[in-house]
């Protein structure tokens, strides 16, 4: 049902819209970031990919969110769907990525109709796929605007990145 291609392109728009995969500096300080790879969070995988000249980065970028990110159970995903919980899991961490979309499963199809563990399997690929799924986009879109709503409350030092954030899953 899902596309690589199509889920990676979406994201790709956030990460790294021209597809240079340059070097920039990211969070937190010191970390640095290539096509939304970060140094911090992947050093091994930065890493290597930093060590190939920039014109070679983009194979080896897509690699790494191949591998990383996307999985078996995602393929299996409509690309509406997908598109957005690819994205989420890049931006938030592929657990919190899976919570938002079982949070939003349950604000379609109602609480407890999956357990929200951020873990992918079968019942969840299921009851994404069961639900209308311009409902579920719009209830991921929601669910990941209130995580950032939150994220900024508690730390009202991210608040220069909340308007990004916002626009991201608006999306």
């Amino acid at each position: 049902m899902s596309s690589f291609d199509t889920d990676y392109n979406f994201m790709m728009k956030n990460e790294d819209p021209t597809q240079a995969h340059a070097i920039t500096p990211d969070a937190p300080p010191g970390a640095h970031v290539i096509s939304g790879i970060n140094s911090f969070s992947y050093p091994a995988q930065f890493a290597a990919i930093a060590a190939l000249p920039q014109a070679e980065r983009g194979p080896a970028v897509e690699s790494f969110y191949s591998t990383t990110f996307f999985n078996a159970f995602e393929a299996q995903l409509s690309d509406l769907v997908e598109e957005r919980i690819l994205d989420a899991m890049v931006n938030e961490g592929p657990v919190t990525g899976c919570k938002d979309l079982q949070n939003a499963i349950n604000s379609v199809s109602g609480p407890g109709t999956v357990a929200v563990d951020g873990g992918w399997g079968p019942a969840t690929v299921a009851a994404a796929n069961a639900c209308d799924q311009n409902a579920l986009v719009a209830a991921i879109q929601a669910v990941r605007k209130a995580r950032y709503i939150a994220i900024v409350a508690a730390h009202p030092e991210d608040s220069k990145y909340e308007a990004g954030w916002l626009a991201r899953a608006g999306e």
